[in-house]
């Protein structure tokens, strides 16, 4: 940022203090006033045009085989809707949903992804995104996809957005100068040097980790590339400070056949497999500009002075070649490995979404220093490498702080006993943590114990685990009010209209009861459970 002198420069603007959610920061258009051309630039980076309600989606129409779905963009008293359906035997559509578009993810130079904000204030993400056309989500394109179910969480947030704030109803418009400058409020009050942050004045790991704090990924999904360390919260890191005390991130083992796995954000973590040192993000990239402050090869001269005459042409192109990502297979991006002779094959071939599990080690990437607690609970968490990552954890100093993780290892495993002994043993670090709560009474649940287990749950007020316990001691009345509650409140819950059309058959309602098997086929297309329950219904009726 340019330097403001006086104490009084930018008292005008106290009043955006107040908006901030998140502590110390403030609307992102406090900082315009001082540092116009820097702000105007910064709105045309990638990062400033990360997140928006204003981009305007094409119209089109889109037909995805492998769950047999056509999806339609179209636009309705100027807004914009994804529309999906699916034609019955005789030609007739079925399973039709709509739901509006409110904001576009992702910049749009490589593509954009929708998203649809439910009543309650609840992201999900939209099947299509936009390549330059129309095609399926990262991820979705297999037969069993989450449709318009997937949630998009703080995590998915703190990469693809700015900090929270009360003045967009709880959402920024974009990234903005706090990411990497840190938190304005103060220097709003006391605009100098000393209260905010400046990269270019940090060490050059700490100034490498502003960038890494988004930009490193290790794997977008399979395994938890990072875990955030036990009382961050997803919004809680600060430019300037060791990017390990935020999160620990992690990698697939050494010779599982990931080695050269490339994604659409791998940009940071293929750059720190690279041999050329010291390089950072900002030796090539200026953050505040869409375009690079000079060619790309004067930097790697700034080395390789007598390299080959091909670098007067420049070196990016076999060195840094563009390739295929694996996450996002319709975008190609510029494989930041620096290598010194170009990859055999052909790295822009297209592909398909490969969703085979990984089931094997992980190990420790950033920081160096290793943590043991952490990389026991990394094997964990997604049954990458359940068995041993059990007994890593047993024996880990602190597992205390993750006694849900080794009760959901237990769970996974099969053992509900030491499942359930874990749960209560986290509950009595948080005796009020709805998540605990609900974990435990399943598990109770799943062993037979249902009043025991229905305490917990009225606890959790989780309507649908304690519409089940209700169910399965006859107070079927009871059960249909929550359940009846809980697909009110999210409609969009295939499980819970699985479970009203059960109590409803059970209550003596049939018709009811497969209109609610209907909606939750209607939700989730691929419903199978929910297809064999309306398809007995009419063979009994």
């Amino acid at each position: 940022m340019a330097r403001v002198s006086g104490r009084r420069a930018c008292w005008f603007l106290l009043p955006a203090v107040a908006a901030a959610a998140e502590p110390g920061y403030v609307d992102p258009a406090a900082c315009r006033p001082c540092h116009s051309a820097l702000y105007d630039s910064f709105q045309k980076t990638g990062m400033g045009r990360s997140f928006s309600k204003t981009v305007a989606p094409a119209i089109g129409t889109f037909y995805h085989r492998a769950s047999n779905r056509q999806y339609q963009v179209l636009q309705r008293a100027g807004e914009y809707f994804l529309r999906r359906s699916q034609l019955d035997a005789k030609g007739e559509e079925v399973n039709v949903l709509e739901r509006r578009i409110d904001y576009a993810m992702g910049s749009g130079d490589h593509a954009r992804s929708f998203l649809h904000r439910k009543p309650g204030g609840l992201l999900v993400e939209l099947p299509l995104s936009w390549y330059g056309f129309w095609a399926m989500s990262p991820g979705y394109d297999r037969a069993d996809h989450l449709d318009f179910r997937r949630e998009i969480s703080d995590d998915c947030l703190f990469c693809h957005n700015g900090y929270p704030s009360a003045a967009n109803g709880g959402l920024a418009g974009g990234i903005d100068c706090q990411r990497c400058h840190g938190p304005g409020e103060r220097h709003l009050r006391e605009p100098s040097r000393a209260t905010i942050v400046n990269p270019a004045r940090l060490p050059a790991e700490r100034r490498m980790e502003v960038c890494l704090q988004c930009h490193l990924e290790t794997e977008s999904r399979g395994i938890p590339d990072a875990i955030r360390r036990a009382g961050r919260s997803a919004f809680s890191y600060r430019p300037g400070e060791p990017l390990g005390g935020y999160k620990i991130y992690f990698d697939h083992a050494p010779g599982s056949g990931r080695d050269d796995k490339f994604e659409i954000n791998h940009a940071a973590y293929r750059l720190l497999k690279s041999k050329c040192r010291p390089l950072l993000c900002t030796t090539c990239h200026d953050p505040h500009q869409a375009e690079p402050p000079k060619p790309y090869r004067e930097v790697c001269q700034g080395c390789h002075r007598t390299a080959h005459a091909a670098a007067s042409t420049g070196c990016v192109g076999c060195h840094m070649p563009k390739r295929r990502t694996e996450d996002a297979v319709h975008v190609a991006m510029t494989d930041h490995l620096i290598q010194r002779r170009p990859p055999i094959g052909e790295p822009l071939a297209g592909r398909r979404e490969d969703h085979t599990p990984y089931r094997g080690p992980l190990v420790q990437l950033y920081p160096p220093q290793a943590d043991p607690l952490y990389l026991a609970v990394a094997q964990v968490r997604e049954a990458n490498n359940l068995e041993r990552g059990i007994a890593m954890l047993e024996s880990a100093p602190g597992k205390s702080a993750f006694a849900f993780d080794l009760g959901e290892a237990y769970r996974r495993a099969g053992n509900l006993e030491r499942a359930v002994r874990s749960y209560r043993q986290a509950l009595e670090r948080e005796p009020d943590s709805a998540k605990l709560l609900r974990a435990l009474g399943d598990a109770l649940l799943r062993q037979g114990k249902t009043r025991l287990a229905t305490g917990y749950l009225e606890r959790a007020r989780d309507k649908l685990s304690l519409a089940i316990a209700y169910g399965q001691q006859g107070r079927v009345e009871d059960s249909l009010r929550l359940l009846r509650e809980a697909v009110e409140e999210n409609p969009d819950a295939p499980l819970a209209w699985l479970n009203l059309g059960v109590t409803l058959e059970q209550a003596g309602k049939s018709a009811e009861a497969e209109a609610a098997y209907r909606e939750a086929i209607r939700v989730q297309p691929d419903f199978t459970e929910a297809r064999h329950h309306l398809n007995k219904l009419r063979t009994a009726r």
